[in-house]
């Protein structure tokens, strides 16, 4: 009974030894994934069904980012409740944004199908342009959706505000969003490769660390440009 008490409490993050954690980086992300793994795994299930829906995939993605936010800056504070709040409450504000990345990403797809009619016929000049320019759409539109997924959790602007700065970072922060690319893309072949067996990783953690790994690459940015700007212009207004 004690060896199985110890392990629920590593399970649930109900360490006996405090260790002072990584502030930031690649370790905290593995700190939270080692100490917290049953709230990992448990708000990895809760987001893929919160996805089920179609229409409810923003507000799941915008929802998840605010939990691993949390999860980042302060541990284990975020509840199973706060993420049922959270996606409740960004349900219908976040659709319009989420059609608009869902939007391009389809377009970008259809694009890259349609030049595989050109390959077929011998016609390699189009089927090379429409295959590059449905890969620039199908990234542009993934980009955008991480980015106004993080932004979403993290600053409470409306929806226009909300894709302009995606739209500016995005490009400016061309080096964050190449790592989120990467990372989208490794996960994705990863996935597809390695299926079937792939889907326990993804019904287990792959959704919750990719998503860990975006909010880390992305959050830096939010903090300097905006959050931080905006909290210097508000203590040199007041008195």
């Amino acid at each position: 009974m004690k060896y199985l008490k110890r392990f629920m409490n590593w399970y649930w993050g109900d360490n006996d030894v405090e260790k002072e954690p990584p502030k930031d980086g690649f370790f905290r992300i593995l700190y939270l994934l080692g100490n917290f793994p049953g709230k990992m795994i448990l708000i990895n299930v809760v987001f893929l069904l919160s996805c089920l829906p179609i229409v409810t995939i923003p507000a799941a993605h915008s929802a998840m980012s605010a939990f691993v936010g949390k999860m980042y800056r302060d541990g284990f504070d975020f509840s199973l409740d706060n993420y049922k709040r959270e996606f409740s409450g960004r349900l219908w504000k976040q659709l319009p944004l989420g059609l608009f990345s869902a939007a391009i990403i389809f377009y970008g797809y259809y694009l890259m199908s349609l030049a595989g009619n050109f390959k077929n016929v011998g016609d390699t000049t189009t089927h090379g342009l429409l295959l590059g320019c449905g890969g620039v759409f199908f990234c542009v539109g993934l980009l955008l959706n991480v980015w106004i997924s993080v932004l979403s959790a993290t600053l409470e602007l409306k929806n226009h505000d909300i894709l302009k700065n995606a739209a500016i970072l995005f490009l400016i922060e061309w080096k964050r969003s190449a790592g989120i690319l990467i990372t989208s893309v490794i996960f994705l072949f990863l996935t597809f490769t390695f299926l079937p067996y792939s889907l326990i990783l993804l019904l287990l953690i792959e959704a919750v660390l990719y998503w860990l790994i975006c909010y880390e690459l992305i959050d830096p940015v939010i903090q300097e440009r905006i959050v931080k700007p905006y909290e210097d212009l508000r203590k040199g207004e007041c008195p």
